[in-house]
């Protein structure tokens, strides 16, 4: 398995999470690779620091929560995750603490209160789907799909993803977000609500295509 670097990951830094498995809280000194594999029910908070961490879902992997508490909280340090679907948490993704988070081939529907919120974190989001999520009203910003706030400097990216059918608002930002470059390849759609806010500054790329939404 290998880390985003390209890089093989070595059985002395990896963790496999099976449906019969406890999540690790924290994550073991040392280890640098979370595979997550079938289908898992759990939360996890983890404040990390120093390398790369990478989380990859494996057998069509999928973390369930417990839908009160964030399924997958992530706070300070730099992750990479793939291959991952996550569900059934309020939100699915929330992000903080100067966390650098970057997504690929991940799925993030069905939770209670949000997709993804991104809280003081930096991302570079691409090929991810955002679906079927309901309203989070409980922060400083309204959203459904993709919450933005007082992120760092860089990255800030969000390419080839597609975020549809959320409660509310699909992508909210707050006024210190600029999304650079501006999204030409996110697909935004909603039934009811707003796809993209406004103070974001870019809209949806139109219809799903080999340039519009996640590939």
């Amino acid at each position: 398995m290998k880390h985003q670097d390209g890089r093989c990951a070595s059985d002395a830094e990896t963790v496999v999470v099976t449906s019969t498995a406890t999540l690790p809280a924290p994550i073991p000194t040392g280890k640098r690779l979370v595979i997550i594999r079938g289908s898992v029910t759990g939360t996890v908070h983890w404040t990390l620091s120093g390398s790369q961490v990478t989380i990859i879902g494996q057998n069509t992997g999928v973390l369930t929560g417990n839908g009160t508490n964030a399924t997958m909280r992530i706070s300070g340090g730099d992750f990479y995750m793939r291959d991952l679907s996550l569900t059934g948490g309020s939100p699915g993704l929330w992000a903080d603490g100067g966390a650098v988070a970057r997504l690929d081939h991940v799925t993030v529907s069905n939770n209670t209160a949000g997709g993804i919120l991104l809280d003081g974190a930096a991302f570079d989001i691409k090929n991810t789907t955002v679906n079927s999520n309901g309203a989070n009203t409980a922060g400083a910003g309204a959203f459904g799909g993709i919450r933005i706030q007082n992120p760092p400097a860089t990255p800030k990216m969000l390419s080839f993803s597609t975020i549809n059918d959320n409660q509310l608002i699909g992508v909210s930002c707050d006024s210190g977000t600029a999304v650079n470059p501006l999204p030409t390849t996110v697909l935004v759609a909603q039934a009811t609500g707003v796809p993209v806010a406004a103070i974001c500054a870019f809209t949806s790329c139109g219809a799903a295509s080999s340039s519009c939404g996640a590939q």
